[in-house]
């Protein structure tokens, strides 16, 4: 797979500003999948073994750097691969040596629920963290927090854009947080690319952050 690789960005501390995780992100032709749609669910689960072993020679480099978690992420439909148990029980042997946190995204291609649920149960089982990613748009509502019962909650960029355009939306930003952290989620809020972002960001009880304004993607080498 000459036409990818894997880059790895920041998440801090919220009040602190220490980097205390980081999460891997695929680029494809100077593209972070991450903000982007230039690769389709079936590319990734056509290649899913092999992103995969792209993903843990990626996550033994990061835990040379830095004792800190590492997001890793899967979509729904790769998590109901009939693949998926193989890269799991190769992705816990790395456990001993750092903490895995696995990000759950949506995904387009239909995906068999019940076998979903399974492979979650089993990751959980092995003492990996699960988080889910994009909160509060598409499916990832309230009712995926009851479904996953997720560690980790990243919250949507639209949602601290839209919190710096009001009064309005910010106490109804502070309001999710408040709601998410009650449940016993943490919370990482993404997209900080702006000193009045953070500022509205820190008056939340969210635990962590993410952006550009702390840092960049990094390739891996």
């Amino acid at each position: 797979m000459n036409n990818v690789s894997y880059y790895s960005q920041s998440i801090v501390g919220l009040q602190s500003g220490e980097v205390l995780a980081r999460e891997l992100l695929l680029r494809s032709q100077m593209t972070v999948v991450q903000n982007s749609k230039p690769l389709s669910s079936n590319f990734f689960l056509d290649n899913l073994v092999e992103l995969t072993n792209l993903k843990i020679t990626a996550i033994k480099k990061l835990a040379e750097q830095r004792n800190a978690w590492v997001f890793i992420n899967f979509s729904r439909c790769e998590i109901a691969n009939i693949s998926f148990n193989l890269c799991s029980n190769r992705l816990s042997k790395l456990l001993a040596h750092t903490q895995i946190v696995i990000e759950v995204t949506e995904c387009e291609a239909k995906h068999n629920e019940v076998i979903f649920e399974k492979n979650l149960a089993n990751l959980k089982k092995h003492g990996f963290q699960i988080a889910i990613d994009d909160y509060g748009v598409g499916l990832s509502n309230i009712e995926s927090l009851n479904s996953i019962n997720p560690d980790f909650v990243k919250l949507d960029i639209s949602l601290i854009q839209k919190a710096t355009k009001s009064k309005a939306n910010a106490i109804k930003f502070y309001r999710l947080v408040d709601l998410i952290r009650n449940r016993g989620h943490k919370v990482v809020i993404e997209g900080i690319e702006t000193k009045e972002q953070l500022l509205i960001a820190k008056k939340t009880r969210a635990e962590l952050a993410q952006g550009y304004l702390y840092h960049h993607p990094e390739r891996i080498e």
